[in-house]
């Protein structure tokens, strides 16, 4: 009986995607508040479901819907992030030790880069499957605990591995930047990381469409100072442009 009620409990959540905890005790007026709550602890431990205030969620569903979320954002001005990336390209020569940032706009960056001798960093295990379509770029990955809704690896292993690197270009990517907050992102373990390939790289480009513009997030990762270059996909505002000019930063 236990048995068969978890699983018709399990069904419903992954059709619904979740269940109040309210709703559930109305489906199951016999069953004591109790049992049903070790019958969501169960399902937890399976794997099948996350508790949350009030009820439970389905743990696919959450998946499916951080899936979607990095797919829209692939997919979300697409030609800005071509610009970008077009203009990007110009500065990477042969030789060189790179480090290429996570998310859509690296991606465009990644997928564009040409087959020669190159050593790339990345924490993102999806722009190091595209590079690995080379033959002459050396790819590591800077290690460390994924988060899946940005495809990243950071955290104490990352930034431990990154200590040890020389980088001559670091190609960085921002959620949000204002002249007054400067460059941020929402995690503080990619903030860390990010702050840490700023100091270690001899030349900092940050890629970011305008989109972005006016925006902040949590984490300040990098100011207007940190930079070699920044890269747009369309003119920066009058306030921006001299602020990047005060900062002796290149523009394009």
């Amino acid at each position: 009986m236990t048995a068969d009620r978890r699983a018709t409990i399990n069904q419903y959540i992954q059709s619904r995607g979740e269940i109040r905890f309210k709703e559930l005790e109305e489906r199951y007026p016999g069953v004591s508040s109790m049992t049903l709550r070790r019958d969501l602890e169960f399902l937890e431990r399976q794997g099948r479901i996350i508790r949350i205030r009030g009820g439970a969620k389905s743990l696919a569903h959450l998946s499916m819907i951080k899936e979607a979320a990095y797919t829209q954002r692939q997919v979300e001005n697409t030609d800005a992030k071509m610009i970008i990336a077009e203009k990007a390209i110009q500065l990477i020569h042969e030789g060189q030790s790179i480090y290429v940032d996570s998310g859509t706009t690296c991606m465009c960056l990644a997928q564009r880069m040409k087959d020669q001798h190159l050593f790339v960093l990345t924490p993102a295990p999806n722009i190091a499957l595209e590079l690995v379509k080379n033959q002459n770029i050396k790819i590591n990955l800077t290690g460390g605990q994924l988060n899946r809704d940005t495809l990243t690896l950071s955290g104490f292993n990352a930034v431990e591995y990154v200590k040890t690197l020389n980088i001559d270009l670091a190609f960085m990517a921002p959620s949000a930047f204002t002249v007054q907050n400067g460059f941020s992102c929402g995690d503080y373990f990619e903030a860390e990381l990010k702050r840490l390939v700023i100091r270690k790289a001899r030349q900092v480009v940050m890629l970011i469409d305008s989109s972005k513009l006016d925006r902040n997030m949590p984490h300040t990762f990098a100011k207007l100072q940190n930079l070699y270059a920044l890269i747009t996909d369309k003119p920066l505002p009058e306030a921006y442009i001299k602020s990047v000019r005060r900062a002796h930063v290149l523009s394009l």
